[in-house]
């Protein structure tokens, strides 16, 4: 009879906290960019109701302006590499059990639904630093000013 040996090398590479402290991993950084803004976009739509706006009738510039300001408000989502949050917990010297623990929840496919986030996770995660949307994608979630000058200049 062959033992069942658990797979401890696969860990999912990003850990992502949201607004309402819920966690969820992915494998990939376009996971992780396409969940944060679905739910910036959810806050987007849940704000746009409460205040009986409508898009048809807002300008880009309006509607990049609530981004920011539903961003501030909420926080947004923040995004951990799990490793670190594992070596986190080892410099902080949490107990091997919580060590354990958080990386045999990274380790299972459990989180590829949201849950509720452990207190024993959220403590560490308070004292990290996020990694940023923008960070992970090459700016894609960076905004030109449009008020900025252009720098090409037209020769007519």
């Amino acid at each position: 009879m062959r033992a069942i040996v658990r797979e401890r090398n696969f860990v999912m590479k990003y850990a992502v906290l949201s607004p309402e402290h819920r966690l969820i991993c992915f494998d990939h950084s376009n996971q992780v960019a396409e969940y944060c803004l679905r739910v910036d976009n959810d806050s987007l739509n849940d704000y746009c109701e409460s205040q009986e706006w409508v898009y048809e009738t807002m300008t880009p510039t309006e509607i990049g302006q609530l981004y920011t300001e539903i961003g501030a408000v909420d926080g947004g989502c923040q995004i951990y590499e799990t490793r670190d949050i594992l070596e986190t917990m080892k410099e902080q010297g949490a107990e091997q059990e919580y060590i354990d623990q958080a990386n045999d929840l990274f380790n299972s496919r459990e989180l590829h639904d949201e849950i509720n986030c452990p207190g024993f996770i959220e403590d560490v995660l308070g004292e990290m630093t996020p990694i940023t949307a923008a960070q992970m994608t090459d700016g894609i979630y960076f905004m030109d000013n449009i008020d900025s000058p252009r720098e090409e200049k037209d020769n007519g």
